[in-house]
Order: structure tokens, then C-alpha cells, then sequence
């Protein structure tokens, strides 16, 4: 099983297209990829990426998990 961190991520909608897009990039890596997402999997990647972190991808079965975090563990925001 293969992990990469996720480093960054953009959230976007097109107007004319009524599209949502979702875009991340990799630790160490200079290529940005996107996904096309219905509604109900945006919101639940925008909750994630927001409230979760850091932000993991595993290549073999292409999903996100957030980081292991302790039982009862509080999210802390800068």
C-alpha cells in the first residue's frame, strides 16, 4: 500500500457548467490533479480538507484519509 501526503488543495465551481472541481497536489510533487465530484462528494472532500488533517491519498485504492489522531483528540486551529 502506497501513501503520499496530500500538500495543498483548491476547491472550485464553473457557472456556466454547473460543475464542481476539486484539485490537490502532493508533497514533492509539482503536478496538480482534479476530480470532478457530485455535490454530496464535494461537501463531504470540502469537510474533510477543512476539518480533518493532515490529509493522506493511498495510491493503490485511490482515497484520502486524514492522519491517525488520538481517541477524544480535539482539532486545534491556528
Amino acid at each position: 500500500m502506497a501513501w503520499k501526503r496530500v500538500s495543498n488543495y483548491n476547491l472550485g465551481y464553473s457557472i456556466p457548467k454547473k460543475q464542481f472541481y476539486f484539485y490537490y497536489t502532493f508533497v514533492g510533487e509539482n503536478v496538480t490533479y482534479q476530480i470532478f465530484p457530485d455535490p454530496q462528494e464535494f461537501l463531504a472532500l470540502a469537510d474533510m480538507f477543512r476539518n480533518e488533517g493532515p490529509m493522506n491519498f493511498n495510491t493503490n485504492g485511490n482515497y484520502f484519509v486524514s492522519a491517525a489522531e488520538q481517541v477524544g483528540e480535539e482539532e486545534t486551529h491556528p
